[in-house]
């Protein structure tokens, strides 16, 4: 990739690190073209018009998943170099991450100079994970409470929490009925997530439906 021109696509809906990241990219001069957006739907649209070479996304998007664009990158070329950012640091997250298939990961904690040491990778055609990211996924990995949660079996309280998001609950509504914060719920929700390899919460319980955990037509 480092023998010819390279277009970049960065998606972060903060406006502030968007412009930031992109300073930082346009002192490379390999770059032909650095196009910014801070909507994943504008994303989905570009990455549809256009065969960037290099995708920056981050992982929280308010309007889109981000595993949707690395999916429809992946159709589109699969050889594209994709880096994921994040400011999540939780093991599901992190994991998540290392299965979806991205090239580099930047924990967005880490040194400005991160961003740039990931494009001169992608530009050799080399993975890159940030040292801090690397730091965190180590150390949780040895941690005996935090071990990988995919494909184990829901705890009692997750089925708890799984039931209600089946039955149509929020997440305020499910904390007032669980007596949880609504952090816990989240948390919850987000292992499931992890458990059941899903993208979404309609996908978790569409998941939930086929393995006959929580029965079709669940209501509150």
């Amino acid at each position: 990739m480092a023998d010819k021109l390279t277009t970049i696509l960065l998606v972060d809906d903060h406006e502030l690190i968007l412009q930031g990241i992109k300073r930082i990219i346009n002192t490379i001069p390999v770059l032909a073209s650095v196009d910014a957006v801070t909507s994943g739907l504008r994303a989905a649209e570009l990455i549809s018009l256009c065969k960037y070479d290099i995708y920056v996304l981050d992982v929280e998007l308010p309007d889109m998943d981000s595993f949707a664009l690395v999916e429809q990158i992946r159709k589109k070329n699969e050889n594209a170099y994709i880096i994921m950012n994040t400011m999540h640091e939780e093991i599901w997250i992190l994991n998540r991450l290392m299965r979806c298939g991205v090239d580099s990961i930047i924990l967005k904690s880490s040194e400005a100079e991160e961003i740039k040491n990931a494009i001169q990778s992608g530009l050799e055609g080399k993975p890159y994970y940030c040292a801090r990211f690397k730091e965190v996924y180590d150390k949780l990995h040895k941690s005996d409470d935090m071990s990988d949660l995919s494909n184990s079996v829901p705890t009692p309280r997750e089925m708890e929490v799984l039931h209600a998001i089946a039955s149509g609950y929020n997440t305020l509504q499910i904390a007032k009925k669980l007596n949880i914060s609504k952090n816990t719920v989240e948390t919850f929700r987000k292992h499931l997530i992890l458990k059941f390899n899903a993208t979404n919460s309609v996908d978790l319980v569409i998941k939930a439906i086929d393995k006959g955990l929580i029965p079709v037509g669940v209501s509150k």
